[in-house]
């Protein structure tokens, strides 16, 4: 166990340091907006049966009572795009919101996985249980079937090494193309898109795929990997099929599924600078702060915590996902964020997650990590003949996943604002 961390320790060491050599991008802009998540779906309360959570469409002007602030009611709703002038959606695509450019993937003319029979009905069905001889990374190819290592030694089938290659060939005429962090690659998720039961090689991957199918062709339904590393054995990774972020092995070899690769330029967060201290709603000084990579100010307590002047006092309290909206919605200029604002706030570092990030300005004390909610809804499923309905939201949890969770847990609150 000794000599496998040393080994962790050295591999972390190298791999850090080629990743933090990728091509910085130059210049301060304007602020690298968070995306919209693509959400519909909100809570509503029904009247008839004790006010019970409920699914409802969010434009929905029914017979529940909608709590109000919740994500599917900001617009735009849709991660929008546009094309790169001169250059296919193979080549690249740019975020209108964010202002980042997408690498875009051709078709390799392979199948992400093997392709087998289902003895039941006939139908083809894909074997997603590894990698295989249709992942390996074709020299000089960009290939959507293709996956990479993280190993940072630049050897052939190491993203690196691809990292490098898209530079050299000067994709879409950048020269500063880089592996995004979960964050960045999360934006590109739309959490709005229903979920397939099971990936198909009939359809096309992209529509079985939590992204714009139009602007983003090819994008596999699996795992893609991020710069950002966990710790020295496990890098992060964002699911394309389900909207999930965690760890995966960046050698696939503990957990052999192949990790796909889709590079980005554009604006990165600054290494420093980034936050700016403002008054908050009752004018105290450094009650707020704000981001100026993505323009959103925060309170800077947790919920029901106040600022001082000088640190956040009385305790943070828990909420389950009702009380959190309800509690939002009477805070006022203020919100509960969505899933990929409060993932803006990660720090994703080998040494351990953190939110709010390090170098956010000090809340007097130490705040213990929590688990927080989200506005953004993840399941949905309305009440049936022998069930109530039941709601469960997107989280970020206190060591940096994202994924579903039930609306009965008790977690934390940070409110939100343009």
């Amino acid at each position: 166990m000794r000599a496998f961390t040393a080994v962790g320790v050295a591999l972390l060491g190298l791999t850090t340091a080629l990743v933090a050599a990728q091509p910085a991008t130059a210049g301060a802009g304007p602020p690298a907006k968070v995306p919209p998540t693509g959400v519909q779906t909100c809570l509503a309360l029904d009247a008839k049966k004790d006010d019970w959570p409920t699914p409802q469409a969010c434009a929905d002007s029914g017979p529940l009572r909608l709590l109000p602030k919740q994500d599917g009611m900001r617009s735009p709703s849709l991660p929008t795009y546009e094309a790169v002038s001169g250059h296919a959606l193979t080549e690249c695509v740019r975020d209108r919101v964010s202002g980042l450019f997408w690498e875009g993937k051709p078709d390799s003319g392979k199948q992400p996985w093997p392709v087998l029979r289902d003895g039941t009905d006939g139908t083809s069905r894909f074997d997603m249980g590894g990698y295989g001889l249709q992942n390996v990374p074709v020299p000089g190819s960009r290939g959507h079937s293709e996956a990479y290592s993280l190993r940072g030694d630049g050897r052939p089938g190491d993203a690196i090494g691809y990292v490098a290659q898209v530079n050299a060939s000067r994709l879409c005429g950048f020269t500063d193309w880089r592996l995004p962090t979960a964050a960045e690659l999360h934006g590109l998720i739309d959490l709005g898109k229903e979920r397939v039961s099971d990936v198909r090689p009939g359809r096309p991957l992209a529509e079985q795929s939590l992204v714009q199918a139009r602007w983003l062709p090819n994008t596999v339904p699996g795992v893609y990997m991020t710069s950002e590393w966990r710790d020295p054995t496990s890098v992060w990774c964002v699911n394309f099929e389900n909207g999930a972020v965690y760890d995966c092995d960046p050698l696939m070899e503990r957990a052999a599924l192949p990790l796909f690769v889709r590079l980005v330029r554009g604006p990165a967060a600054p290494p420093s600078g980034r936050w700016r201290e403002l008054p908050n709603e009752r004018g105290v000084p450094g009650g707020a702060v704000e981001d100026r990579h993505t323009g959103l100010v925060w309170r800077r307590c947790e919920e029901p915590q106040t600022w001082n002047g000088r640190r956040c006092i009385w305790s943070a309290k828990r909420y389950d996902y009702v009380q959190a909206l309800e509690h939002a919605a009477k805070e006022t200029g203020w919100r509960l964020p969505t899933i990929k604002e409060i993932d803006s706030l990660a720090q994703r570092d080998p040494d351990g997650f953190a939110l709010p990030p390090a170098d956010f300005p000090a809340a007097g004390r130490e705040t213990p990590q929590a688990t927080h909610w989200s506005a953004t809804v993840c399941g949905a499923q309305p009440a049936t003949s022998t069930a109530r309905a039941s709601i469960s939201g997107w989280v970020l949890t206190d060591d940096g996943k994202i994924y579903c969770e039930s609306r009965i847990r008790h977690l934390g609150v940070r409110l939100v604002r343009e």
